[in-house]
């Protein structure tokens, strides 16, 4: 079986050893060689003085972990663009009752202008890297400007190129990138973009076919490696290197021959292959047993995320938006709005801010502090149920709960009280 190896595995020996309750990118690892990793970083760069560029701001992102420092301003910011998915997937957790009852309801894709907004910043700030998704399918991303004229997934990632930011990304379910919009990707010039396929064939029919799919015809796996296809073509027909195609998959859908996903991913034109340890998100809040007590979280002295919502946090960690870590919204985005059970309206009052203040704000500050002295579980909610600080079990764990055949969770267990 091809090994599984550690991502950034020269920094990760760097700084083994060194403030081991922080962990960098715990869950995530390759299903392929390093070699292959370091050609897929390389050829994202057009030039030696933007892959030196890239190479200190992965120092830094390590760095800055270990060191908890916090620096000037954050080396990553994670915008996103819609956060409703047209998928349905077992063990993602915007099908659970909380994410529906305290995000759904809101705006469901950040207006441009505030996007642009947060670009703009992030170019005069330093930022060096952006990821334009988060818990919904940024593809599906329409709105119009102040002109009326329509703008898609393409066009964000073509601003942020023009605009100058060093790391352009995405994550995709990749059902909806045809041919067309994949043409358009590659004009945009993202350095990649990572397809979530969890399995080969009816393995990920099983956990990725649409709702309004099921019982159908449809072969959504057929469609998304021909959409994978497309966008490997269209960057070869330009002649060009961008985007990078990265694949990752949660294990339990590969655990039967994780060599074949390998080099399935490989035939087609993925230049990484990446795995993750299954998370449970089930229910809101976490047993102690559960928790991981010598733990804290490498995000707050990383990245900022802005919400479609145009809420504010220190992390992805918070894909409820709880208020022990909401930070503000972003300048100029609208009041955030959630629907009760009964389907009324509410509006949720924040203060307005920059990614420049709520980087050097008070909570932030705070919520650093508690992660430094151990006890970030007195963030609740917050940073207590965080699903990245619960007890781990290796990338190659299958839960009992887990059902192989459905691809999906089973039984009665539920963490919620």
């Amino acid at each position: 079986m091809t090994e599984i190896k550690p991502k950034e595995g020269d920094l990760q020996a760097r700084w083994k050893g060194v403030a081991d309750q922080i962990p960098v990118n715990e869950v995530q690892h390759l299903l392929d060689s390093q070699e292959r990793e370091k050609a897929f970083v390389e050829s994202q760069f057009d030039s030696p003085a933007d892959r030196e560029r890239y190479r200190r701001y992965r120092d830094e992102w390590h760095r800055r972990a270990k060191q908890f420092d916090a620096g000037p301003a954050p080396l990553a910011v994670v915008c996103e663009l819609v956060s409703t998915c047209n998928l349905g997937c077992s063990m993602c957790y915007t099908i659970s009752p909380e994410f529906q009852d305290s995000v759904v309801g809101a705006t469901r894709m950040l207006p441009w202008a505030v996007v642009k907004a947060v670009i703009d910043e992030c170019v005069e700030i330093g930022v060096y890297s952006m990821l334009f998704s988060w818990r919904g399918e940024s593809s599906l991303y329409r709105v119009r400007d102040e002109n009326l004229n329509v703008i898609t997934f393409p066009d964000v990632l073509a601003y942020a190129r023009r605009r100058g930011i060093l790391e352009i990304t995405s994550l995709t379910h990749g059902q909806t990138i045809d041919a067309a919009m994949a043409e358009r990707i590659v004009a945009a010039q993202p350095n990649w973009i990572s397809f979530s396929i969890d399995g080969l064939g009816a393995v990920y029919n099983k956990v990725r076919t649409p709702p309004k799919q099921k019982g159908t015809s449809y072969d959504a796996f057929e469609v998304v490696a021909g959409n994978i296809r497309n966008l490997v073509a269209a960057r070869n027909k330009a002649g060009l290197k961008r985007p990078q195609i990265r694949t990752n998959t949660i294990f339990p859908a590969i655990a039967n021959d994780p060599d074949a996903y390998r080099s399935f991913m490989q035939r087609i034109g993925v230049d990484l292959v990446t795995v993750n340890e299954l998370l449970d998100f089930r229910g809101e809040h976490l047993p102690d047993d559960a928790i991981k007590k010598d733990w804290a979280c490498q995000y707050p002295f990383q990245r900022l995320t802005v919400s479609a919502n145009g809420v504010m946090l220190p992390c992805t960690g918070a894909h409820n938006e709880e208020d022990g870590l909401v930070l503000g919204r972003y300048r100029g985005s609208p009041e955030k709005v959630v629907l009760d059970k009964d389907g009324k309206k509410s509006r949720v009052a924040l203060k307005e801010t920059t990614l420049a203040e709520a980087w050097e704000g008070v909570k932030l500050s705070q919520i650093r502090s508690l992660h430094k002295a151990g006890r970030r579980t007195e963030i609740d909610p917050g940073c207590r149920n965080c699903r990245h600080g619960a007890v781990h079990h290796g990338a190659t764990w299958i839960p009992k709960e887990w059902n192989m055949e459905r691809m999906e969770w089973e039984g009665d267990f539920v963490w919620r009280e």
